[in-house]
């Protein structure tokens, strides 16, 4: 592995998030455009992170609000006893 591909790797979910600079930036892409194991391992995280934001988006079950409801208010009268 090249010292581009460390860099590429080290980065890239900052790159993915738009959180680093112009300049490391424009070093990444540049990178992904020559190495096409670095432009796999992009490609692959691009698409779990479109999966977990497509599935992170789905409601709760009801059942779940009323589990934490319930502990919450065991747990409340507990604190309340000691």
């Amino acid at each position: 592995m090249s010292s581009g591909c460390d860099h590429a790797i080290e980065y890239i979910y900052q790159y993915l998030d738009d959180e680093i600079s112009w300049t490391r930036s424009t070093r990444i892409k540049i990178h992904l455009r020559r190495c096409s194991s670095c432009m796999d391992a992009y490609e692959f995280e691009t698409k779990l992170k479109s999966v977990i934001r497509e599935r992170g988006a789905a409601e709760p079950p009801p059942e779940l609000f009323d589990t934490i409801r319930t502990m919450l208010q065991n747990e409340s009268k507990n604190t309340n006893t000691d």
